[in-house]
């Protein structure tokens, strides 16, 4: 690959910013909730597993996306 190329293309990457997107699954019934990472079929509102706490079945409450920091 030509040197020019890779220049070109490192260019294109540095101005981009990347994110990752997050489930957060909430229990109607008591508010205990849980953050995850966001899976293939994740919609909001599909039940999920048992609350801990109290036994309801939880529920995605909200899809978002989070800003990665690159570490230096």
């Amino acid at each position: 690959m030509s040197s020019l190329l890779r220049t070109l293309l490192e260019r294109r990457r540095v101005g981009k910013e990347e994110y990752e997107t997050k489930t957060l699954i909430k229990c109607p019934k008591c508010n205990y909730s849980e953050e995850r990472n966001f899976q293939v079929g994740d919609y909001v509102l599909k039940p999920e597993k048992k609350c801990p706490k109290c036994g309801e079945t939880m529920r995605i409450y909200r899809i978002y996306a989070v800003k990665i920091v690159p570490r230096k």
